[in-house]
């Protein structure tokens, strides 16, 4: 019953254009990749936001990289494409770090993402949904 709710509610953000208005809580992502000595690495992201649904980026490159988006979400898996070095990858929302790893593993890979807030408004609904 309450799933059933929580779908409705959904539901009726998209359709009635309640999505716009929280355009507003979307934040500046920059997902930064770090390799010493143009390490290689591969892998994808995506920073997801109010709009369509948003696909994963496949991202191929050596050394340091930064890819920035607007969203309420961001996430990524990278991987090095060697066994030597160290690959360190860090999502900032603004300029603050909310994520961050890094792998020396020959051919290490890296998961990361961040989620809204558990105090904002989107976390408190679906928490008193689904009690």
């Amino acid at each position: 019953m309450k799933r059933s709710i929580l779908y409705f509610l959904m539901a009726t953000f998209f359709l009635f254009g309640c999505s716009d208005s929280l355009k507003g809580m979307e934040s500046d992502y920059t997902i930064i990749i770090t390799g010493v000595d143009q390490l290689p690495f591969s892998g994808h992201y995506t920073i997801a936001g109010m709009g369509a649904m948003s696909k994963p980026v496949q991202v191929t490159g050596k050394g340091s990289v930064e890819y920035t988006g607007k969203g309420l979400a961001a996430a990524c898996v990278i991987r090095k494409t060697t066994s030597e070095g160290t690959l360190r990858v860090e999502i900032l929302r603004g300029k603050d770090v909310v994520s961050t790893a890094e792998t020396a593993a020959p051919f290490g890979v890296i998961t990361l993402g961040k989620i809204p807030d558990t105090t904002s408004i989107i976390n408190q609904i679906i928490g008193k949904i689904l009690g």
